[in-house]
């Protein structure tokens, strides 16, 4: 029998530290990892952490009672990376990672946007989530439910073909076609919004990077 496999939650340190956002998203049974300084939010929520990682750099190493990795503050990858590649290590294939997005190092959010494809090569589903924006990755069909104000579609490291929105203020035929070719640096498919409860997105070649958002 192979290994079984679930969801990992990991918690990043960029500056976003709505408190109660991570109280009540936040999959309480799932193997949590907190990246160095993500270790204080969770105590904020009162929050144990299964795993930490980091070369604290930013927070001191934490006295508590659970699993910690040390990194050197010289190394290869950042400490949110390095949780993930621990979470695959362990099995995890459902990963959602909590403050990863924002904060003044425009660096460290294109650092863990990436993180999505480092996961997709893997069979692993991943998605960064804060109390404004959830990103992730579309590949063939998905359909979405209105659980934010606006969303957004790109083409993702990838030139998109056969791409095609039902249920959605703007689809394909607001540009007169059956269905749409978005190039890598296309962006013409920003701030849609879902009519109704859901939408469902198809992509026949290629991958999305789907942003849904609130102001």
């Amino acid at each position: 029998m192979g290994k079984i496999r679930n969801h990992c939650t990991i918690v990043s340190g960029a500056p976003n530290d709505n408190i109660n956002f991570l109280k009540e998203n936040i999959d309480a049974n799932s193997f949590i990892i907190a990246a160095d300084c993500g270790y204080i939010k969770l105590q904020k929520a009162d929050i144990k952490p299964d795993l930490i990682i980091g070369d604290f750099d930013s927070a001191r190493r934490p006295d508590i009672d659970c699993e910690i990795m040390t990194f050197p503050v010289e190394k290869a990858y950042s400490d949110t990376f390095n949780c993930v590649v621990e979470a695959i290590d362990r099995g995890y294939n459902t990963i959602d990672i909590f403050f990863a997005i924002g904060g003044n190092r425009f660096d460290h959010t294109y650092s863990n946007l990436l993180i999505l494809e480092y996961c997709r090569q893997r069979n692993v589903s991943c998605r960064l989530i804060d109390d404004n924006n959830r990103l992730s990755l579309i590949i063939g069909k998905r359909t979405i439910k209105k659980e934010y104000r606006y969303f957004s579609l790109f083409a993702y490291l990838c030139d998109c073909h056969g791409v095609t929105i039902e249920g959605a203020y703007y689809d394909q035929s607001f540009y007169n076609l059956d269905s749409m070719d978005m190039m890598a640096y296309d962006n013409f498919a920003q701030s849609n919004r879902i009519i109704g409860t859901e939408c469902t997105i198809c992509v026949e070649d290629g991958v999305l990077l789907l942003v849904e958002s609130n102001d």
